[in-house]
């Protein structure tokens, strides 16, 4: 055979192996969150419910549930499978078959010391969270709670942000999760998959398909360019036109004890509001329960900030991630963007506070939805990811969240959730509580799922900007009740509906809180010994 025909033939190889393995590539926007990933921020998001197992149960039921998981994590697009790199950040990571799975590195068991307190469930959780993931596994860890003093286990459940985003992780949830009891037969169909089991491509097949999306990459820019000229334009209108504006995207942040660089260490409390409860306030109002809940963070950080003497003059601006995803999309990726509002917490009366931010949040949503349609999500420059990394290990190390100004205070999100009661392998889900992510600049992140009439919440905070962050959630419950007395709600009725849900599982202890020690809780129980 030639020289020239044996190039041919190898040329053509490598083009099938690169089709046969499809790869599965991440979007620009789903690999940032490896790239913004450093050891003060880690990009973990994670949920924490109750479950109802009974304690005489508990054995069996983890052993089950390790057995229900393993029967399903292969449908979902990316747990079982694991990240591998473009030789010199040539192109973004794809994902690639774990060949060596584990069930028993991914699903663990953690007892915590008497007598399981909501609080010490707090901080185990914060210090669960702030570990960062193995990349060399699937990026997720399940963790089964035990030896809370209500009677009930936690059950904790991290992800990388890289792998989705809130909405996909709900599709997660429902897919592994039931509507009923009876735990349902392994489905047939799969949770966001695109279709591809991915075995490892090899180095050239890598290479060559880096190449290829690179010599592509001006003609996908070239198609882009008629949906960023389009969302130019309407922004320009929207920043030149009085009656439209531009709200909270046109305003600056001030900066505040929440906007500074973060450290590695986590604190964390959760809350429950009634979903009801806030529907019923804002109706009348005109208001969404997205607002109401806006104005609730609001005036929980006035009080916060004005008990400090750090309320600044200028109202806090809030960052919320929302859905851009089309109807009907279940792909399990990110697909938000960042709306801005302004919190008004210059304003003392709670009514007027919440109708402007309802009207900052109208043009917020008008803004993103200008903004939709353009972006560049499989941009790949060469080198990029190492570029972007660097960027940010170098942001890490000189603190520069301590003086570059951020264009918002605070994130604040809501993500929707079940609005039918779950099972997972038989226990009841009794709260659905979500956990996110604090970041340079941003050091509190406040996060609302909803679950039946519950609105559970959380917030997620650097332990050295807001080492008190029980005392805020504390003030969230006092601000809705402060908003339904001022909108002449029925007392009874509204109070109940924050006070007993709140109660199911955040309640305070009669007993003294110990400190938790993380040796105590560190090890996971031995799957092998669990029979």
């Amino acid at each position: 055979m030639s020289a020239q025909n044996s190039g041919a033939a190898a040329h053509k190889k490598l083009n099938a192996q690169v089709h046969r393995t499809q790869l599965d590539k991440l979007s620009l926007f789903d690999a940032s969150f490896l790239y913004a990933e450093t050891a003060s921020v880690p990009m973990n998001i994670a949920g924490l419910q109750h479950l109802d197992v009974p304690e005489k149960q508990r054995e069996a039921f983890f052993r089950s549930l390790q057995n229900h998981l393993e029967d399903r994590v292969h449908l979902v697009r990316f747990m079982t499978r694991r990240l591998k790199y473009t030789p010199f950040g040539f192109d973004h990571p794809i994902w690639v078959r774990d060949a060596d799975f584990d069930i028993d590195e991914h699903v663990k068991r953690i007892r915590l010391p008497a007598p399981g307190t909501p609080q010490q469930l707090e901080q185990l959780v914060a210090r669960l969270h702030e570990k960062r993931l193995d990349r060399s596994r699937p990026l997720w860890e399940f963790w089964l709670i035990e030896g809370l003093e209500n009677g009930l286990c936690a059950w904790y459940t991290k992800y990388h942000h890289a792998c989705m985003d809130g909405v996909a992780g709900q599709a997660v949830v429902d897919f592994l999760c039931s509507d009923t009891p009876a735990i349902p037969p392994v489905p047939k169909h799969a949770c966001g998959s695109d279709g591809c089991d991915v075995e490892d491509p090899g180095l050239m097949a890598l290479l060559w398909d880096a190449a290829r999306s690179t010599a592509s990459q001006p003609l996908r820019s070239l198609a882009a360019l008629p949906d960023i000229a389009s969302a130019a334009w309407a922004l320009g209108e929207r920043a030149l036109g009085a009656e439209r504006g531009l709200g909270a995207y046109g305003q600056r942040a001030p900066r505040t004890r929440l906007n500074v660089a973060v450290s590695p260490h986590r604190t964390f409390a959760m809350g429950t509001l009634s979903l009801s409860g806030m529907r019923a306030l804002g109706k009348p109002l005109g208001c969404t329960v997205n607002d109401v809940f806006l104005a609730v963070c609001a005036a929980s950080l006035a009080r916060y900030l004005g008990l400090r003497g750090e309320l600044p003059r200028d109202p806090l601006i809030a960052g919320a991630p929302v859905s851009v995803r089309k109807p009907g999309d279940q792909s399990i990726r990110n697909q938000v963007r960042m709306l801005l509002t302004s919190l008004e917490t210059q304003r003392s009366d709670p009514i007027e506070r919440l109708l402007a931010i309802r009207d900052s949040a109208a043009i917020g949503k008008a803004v993103v939805a200008d903004m939709a349609s353009a972006g560049l999500e499989d941009l790949n420059v060469p080198g990029l990811p190492l570029a972007m990394g660097g960027l940010m290990r170098a942001a890490d190390r000189l603190r520069i969240g301590d003086f570059v100004p951020m264009p918002f205070n605070v994130v604040i999100s809501n993500v929707p959730g079940p609005r039918r009661q779950k099972w997972l392998n038989g226990a009841a889900l009794r709260s659905h509580f979500p956990v996110s992510i604090p970041a340079h600049g941003v050091a509190l992140n406040i996060t609302v799922q909803s679950y039946l009439d519950r609105m559970d919440f959380s917030l997620t905070a650097c332990k050295e900007a807001v080492p008190d962050v029980e005392m805020l959630r504390d003030f969230m419950s006092d601000a809705f009740e402060e908003l339904w007395q001022a909108a002449g709600m029925p007392r009874a009725s509204g109070v109940r509906a924050v006070k007993l849900s709140a109660a199911v599982v955040t309640q305070e202890a009669e007993l003294p809180e110990p400190e938790l020690a993380w040796e105590d809780v560190q090890q996971p129980h031995d799957r092998s010994a669990a029979g």
